[in-house]
């Protein structure tokens, strides 16, 4: 079988049935929810996903590198997939805790940041994309987020910090 470069499968015994229990032991991921400087909008991420087999709208979002910070994973991604830096932002929040993104099947912890841009003029870099990552950058309104997206953590991410 071809070895993963994200996923692991794994197995462990429930502590108290003593079945067998599978799941992905993933490393965890942080998402950006970027609004413009009215927070009417949000920045969204085009891109293709295995899951649906289709494109997705989605806050900008990536794994923790080894030895990396949330935060700095986080300003990272930002810089890549927007081209807009911690210099670029205000009113910057996050979730004191990552939230498990499927507890019955992975370990996988996502940590939620948000930011809105301190001016609407400001110009974004060139986006700085990984090898192989394709992906279009879009403003949505925050009004239509529920039409636009079908991803958990960009929905729970724009409704939560959208407050």
């Amino acid at each position: 079988m071809e070895n993963f470069r994200f996923l692991k499968g794994a197995k462990m015994i429930h502590p108290t049935t003593g079945i067998t229990l599978e799941y992905l032991d993933k490393s965890n991921a942080v998402c950006f929810v970027l609004f413009n400087e009215t927070k009417e909008k949000v920045i969204l991420v085009k891109q293709f996903r295995p899951g649906p087999k289709d494109y997705t709208l989605e806050v900008v979002a990536g794994l923790i590198d080894a030895g990396e910070n949330p935060r700095t994973a986080a300003f990272r991604e930002l810089r890549e997939e927007t081209g807009y830096t911690e210099e670029d932002i205000t009113d910057f929040e996050e979730l004191k805790q990552g939230l498990f993104v499927s507890p019955g099947y992975t370990t996988e912890n996502l940590f939620f940041f948000s930011a809105r841009l301190k001016s609407d003029s400001i110009k974004a870099k060139e986006l700085s994309l990984d090898e192989g990552e394709e992906l279009v950058v879009e403003w949505i309104n925050v009004k239509d987020i529920i039409e636009k997206s079908n991803d958990m953590k960009t929905l729970f991410g724009v409704t939560y910090f959208s407050k």
